[in-house]
């Protein structure tokens, strides 16, 4: 497959030091970081260097910190490569840090400009893509089928993702009563959208900056709802009174906008009103 860099998130997950035997006779105690690339599930150890200088924070504070670097997606390394010397890391650079408010603030209060909310009963982030649901195409004998092909294997993994989620909150029982959500899509940037040659990694200034194509919000709205309610998370779809934070994004704004995925996926958030209300 042909070279394709792409801005890329990286979370730094912990600090090694490097114990390999005659390694720091020269220049002294030497850093890996253990970060996770090319995807949230692979996870890799590097030289802590350049993140350290990039962020110019100290060695203890570079766990959780997210950062961003060209990678040429089709040619990760392999899981098993822990030699620390193998990866570069091109145009690193720090992500910004997520605004305080997106993530606290009181129900309905306006804190800088966005609307806040209390925690949510429940957070599934669903990697995999989305699949709209509704549009359909006639197959002969009066059958019907849905006409994208997306449909099914979308909803089996919102439907299979939000039970492992439930299952880990003790006690959880499908909702009854009226019930918020947020349904943050994050769409794949289409390759067009890039540019050429040496800027091949940048996203063209006359791309949109969010998907105003296909799959429809509503028809995404539709099977994600839908596999909530297989997924006993809410008993019915009826129940669902009020959207907070929905819409579709691309995934360049993974970390610039609460809820947006580094792959394509859905971060669901599920508000028991009913429950909310009885708490205050």
């Amino acid at each position: 497959m042909p070279s394709r860099p792409l801005k890329t998130v990286i979370t730094v997950l912990a600090v090694e030091p490097d114990t390999r035997l005659g390694c720091c006779d020269v220049d002294g105690p030497a850093l890996w970081v253990r970060v996770t690339a090319w995807s949230p599930r692979r996870a890799f150890l590097t030289d802590a260097a350049p993140f350290l200088e990039v962020s110019g924070k100290a060695a203890e504070h570079l766990p959780g910190l997210r950062f961003f670097a060209d990678l040429d997606l089709n040619n990760p390394p392999k899981n098993d490569d822990t030699s620390g010397e193998q990866l570069a890391w091109p145009g690193l650079g720090l992500c910004p840090p997520v605004p305080r408010e997106w993530l606290t603030g009181e129900d309905g209060q306006s804190a800088g400009g966005r609307l806040t909310w209390p925690e949510p009963a429940l957070t599934v982030a669903v990697l995999g893509d989305p699949g709209p649901q509704g549009s359909k195409t006639h197959v002969g004998g009066g059958r019907m089928i849905e006409s994208s092909a997306k449909v099914r294997p979308w909803r089996d993994t919102v439907a299979w993702t939000a039970i492992r989620e439930r299952n880990r909150v003790r006690g959880w029982k499908p909702l009854t009563g009226e019930v918020a959500l947020s349904l943050t899509f994050t769409l794949a940037r289409p390759r067009s959208h890039y540019g050429t040659g040496r800027n091949a990694s940048q996203v063209r200034p006359a791309a949109p900056a969010r998907p105003t194509g296909t799959p429809d919000l509503d028809k995404l709205i539709r099977s994600t709802q839908d596999a909530l309610k297989t997924a006993r998370i809410l008993r019915d779809d009826s129940l669902v009174v009020e959207y907070r934070d929905t819409g579709k994004w691309y995934d360049t704004d993974h970390g610039q906008a609460p809820g947006v995925l580094d792959a394509s996926g859905c971060t669901i958030r599920v508000w028991s009103l009913e429950q909310q209300g009885a708490s205050q």
